[in-house]
């Protein structure tokens, strides 16, 4: 069994997440994929705009239709307080899938800085590939994929460009943007903890 971690910020979860699990679920349909929120992020430490129980909460929202017995909203980070590393978490997952094979999915955008992350060689290591999702380099274009990962660890999955990020989404007025970026439940449920912050006017 193909074993697959799709770990990240998710604040808040959006279309774009969404797109690499239907994308995932598509080209890896008999895999375990697993959607891991973190909490404490090791290149994004400062304040948080939501609480570890509210990503949560945003999460299970966002991603309820994708949910089931092949594709796991899964705790490991967003339950710890101090930073969450992704070499920890493919270790824990390595122990409940001991017979399985492990493929990391990632973005684009983080394939530039892999090299930053803790122990990324050891990374390379564990996982049988490097499945990116969200491109940004226009299509035909070729991803340009750094040095130090071994191409054929890289596997490029064919997608369109999504150009919304977390933060993005956090800086807009909801009700001025299209209704697909957010589903409507977690559009309403991210504006209720806003409001609770006072981080938002209300209408």
């Amino acid at each position: 069994m193909e074993v697959l971690f799709f770990g990240g910020s998710f604040n808040p979860p959006h279309i774009g997440h969404r797109h690499v699990i239907k994308t995932i679920s598509q080209f890896y349909p008999n895999a375990l994929l697993y959607i891991c929120p973190n909490f404490v992020s090791p290149f994004k430490q400062g304040g948080k705009e939501f609480s570890a129980t509210e990503i949560w909460e945003l999460c299970l929202s966002e991603f309820e239709t994708f949910l089931s017995k092949n594709v796991i909203l899964w705790d490991e980070e967003i339950k710890k307080a101090n930073i969450s590393y992704t070499i920890d978490s493919l270790m824990a997952l390595s122990s409940l899938h001991p017979n399985s094979e492990l493929s990391l999915v990632l973005g684009e955008d983080n394939l530039i800085h892999f090299d930053r992350w803790k122990f990324y060689k050891e990374i390379l290591n564990i996982v049988k590939e490097i499945i990116v999702v969200r491109r940004e380099t226009a299509y035909p274009n070729e991803i340009p994929i750094p040095h130090f990962f071994p191409k054929a660890k890289v596997r490029i999955l064919s997608n369109p460009i999504l150009p919304v990020s977390s933060t993005e989404i956090r800086e807009i007025n909801f009700q001025n943007k299209a209704g697909d970026i957010l589903l409507p439940k977690t559009r309403e449920l991210m504006r209720k903890f806003l409001l609770s912050k006072g981080d938002l006017s209300s209408p």
